[in-house]
Formats: C-alpha cells, structure tokens, sequence
C-alpha cells in the first residue's frame, strides 16, 4: 500500500479496489479533527441544499492516535506508513475520488507532455492516480487548456461559485486551502429492456472479473470534486468574516476565477462566478433567515476581490518599476 499522495500535514493512503482512504497526520493532529468536522459540516449543508454540482467525498470517521485497537487491524496500513509518519498518528477515513479515466489521462499527457518524457509519462504507475486541478484563475492560461480539451469551462466556474456560497454562507466557513479537482465516480451500469429481452436465461450478468463490487461491473462518469477542508475556518455573518473569506481566496489561488482580466474567456469566467455566487447567495441568506442586513456581505466579498486584485496589479507594476530603476545609471 504505497502512498497516494503526500500532503504539509498528511499522507493518504489508499488500497487499490477499494471506495476508502486513509489520511494519516504527520504531526499536527488537531489538523485532522478540524478536518473531520469542516468536512462534515459542509457535507451536511450540500446534502441539506441537495447540491450535487459539485461532488464532496464522504466523511467516514476520525480515530485518536492512541486507539490501538484500529492500528491492529490494519498491518499494512502501518507497515506502508512508518517511513513516512511518526507512529502512532491520527487517521481520517474518508471515501476515495476515483481517478481520471485511462482515455483521458492519455489525451492529457498527449497534449501537454513534452515529447522528450510522454513515454514515461504513459508508463509511470502514478499516472493511474490522475486527479486534474482546475485552476480557473491561472495567470499561465490553464483555463484556456481546458476548454481546448472541450471542458465546458463556464460551467465549473458556476458550479465552484455555488459551492463557495454554500461553504460561506450555509456552512458559514471561509473554505480556505479547499481544492476543486477533476476525479471520477462509479455508477452501475444498467441494462437497457432491449438488452435484457436478448439475455439467455440463466445469463451470467456480473462483471467480468466474478468480483462483487468490483469497478468493472461500473461506468465511470467524469465529475468536479471539493477536498481538503484542514485549514478552513469558521466565519461571523459580518464584515469580520467577509475580510476573512478574501483572506482565504489567496490561499486557494488560483482555482476561482479573477476580476479585471484581459482575455475574453478570462472576462466570461467571472463574469459566470460573480452572477452565480451573487444570486445562490442571496436565496441561501434568505433561507437560512440571516436577516437583511447580511445580504449585502456577498456583494462586499465579490467588491473586496476586486480591490485586492487591483493592489496585486499596482504593487507588481512599482515592483517592476522599481526593478527597471536598478538598471538605469
């Protein structure tokens, strides 16, 4: 069971043919409760709104480092994490985001691989756990590859600005350090009449590999994904709290969408993410009977976003000039 991926604070672990991972804390233990419960509360409010836009993995349960008894039942769990984690640690068991399929991982690394490493691209075993993160606000022109590859890039960036609202103002947390990925699900494959009125009686109708459960006996359907709820934090219905969800849109640059862009998809992305956020917002304010008053906290995040952009773009250009001041004798 080698590690699926390495985090700051954790290491997920996941065994192949299984729907779990384990997330182990590599020191800071309190992290992984945070995570439990921002996991948590925010699953219960998109399960609430009956939002599956976006898809959030299952929280499954968080165990104390000195429960004993989990590790024990778990060798090679441990086995595989004693070069990576001071044991014992805390573990968070959570549903796991299935990978890309085989197909569209290759049409990535066909595209964006350069010719010199694609061969051990399509070799390299670590591929198979293809996750793709979608960087809307890139200043290197990652939402413009994906819309190359035929993503309806528009749509994610009003899918991502629902989540936010509901992150901000039904969970009432700042969702910083949060990912939006690319991953897969599994969904049985169904027969159609047609297909069944074919069948031989007594047919075998499981999957290929006799394995109850197996992925084969399902299709996988490309979806987007929230993770990684570690770090955020829990907001007040004030300008307090929308100072500090601008905070954490500067941890999780660049996955939204920028203002004051020149390119005219780059326009289009927050041009989708502003309407979005702005409308889901107010009927979530609304229903949760947050009082008039906090209607307008959407409209100082969004305004708030466009200042810090324009002090971004201020602060660089005297930077350069600066820099180009050097030169000069």
């Amino acid at each position: 069971m080698p590690p699926h991926k390495h985090g700051t604070t954790s290491v997920v672990f996941a065994q192949d043919g299984t729907c779990i991972v384990t997330k182990l804390a590599k020191s800071d233990h309190k992290a992984l409760w945070n995570d439990f419960m921002m996991h948590s509360t925010i699953a219960y409010h998109f399960d609430a709104y009956r939002f599956g836009e976006v898809r959030i993995p299952a929280c499954y349960f968080h165990v104390p480092k000195d429960d004993a008894e989990f590790f024990a039942k778990y060798p090679t769990l441990v086995k595989a994490a004693e070069p990576v984690c001071n044991l014992p640690t805390t573990p968070l068991v959570t549903e796991r985001i299935l990978p890309l399929t085989a197909p569209i991982r290759e049409l990535l690394i066909s595209l964006y691989c350069a010719p010199r490493i694609k061969a051990q691209a399509f070799a390299d075993p670590a591929n198979k756990d293809c996750l793709v993160r979608v960087y809307l606000g890139s200043s290197q022109g990652k939402s413009g590859g994906m819309a190359a590859v035929g993503l309806d890039v528009e749509g994610l960036a009003r899918r991502m600005a629902k989540a936010l609202a509901l992150m901000h103002w039904a969970a009432m947390t700042d969702a910083r350090d949060v990912e939006f990925v690319l991953g897969s699900s599994s969904k049985k494959k169904v027969a159609s009449l047609k297909e069944l009125r074919m069948l031989k009686t007594g047919s075998y109708t499981g999957p290929p590999s006799r394995k109850v459960g197996a992925e084969d006996f399902f299709h996988r359907i490309t979806e987007l994904w929230v993770l990684d709820f570690n770090q955020v934090k829990t907001i007040t219905l004030d300008k307090a709290g929308v100072d500090q969800a601008v905070e954490a849109v500067k941890i999780n640059d660049p996955y939204l969408s920028k203002p004051l862009q020149k390119g005219r998809l780059e326009k289009s992305l927050w041009n989708a993410f502003v309407t979005t956020y702005l409308c889901t917002s107010e009927d979530i304010i609304k229903q949760e009977e947050h009082g008039t008053e906090a209607l307008q906290l959407p409209s100082m995040f969004i305004s708030s976003l466009i200042e810090m952009e324009k002090k971004r773009r201020q602060e660089a250009a005297e930077a350069g000039a600066r820099a180009q001041g050097e030169f000069i004798v």
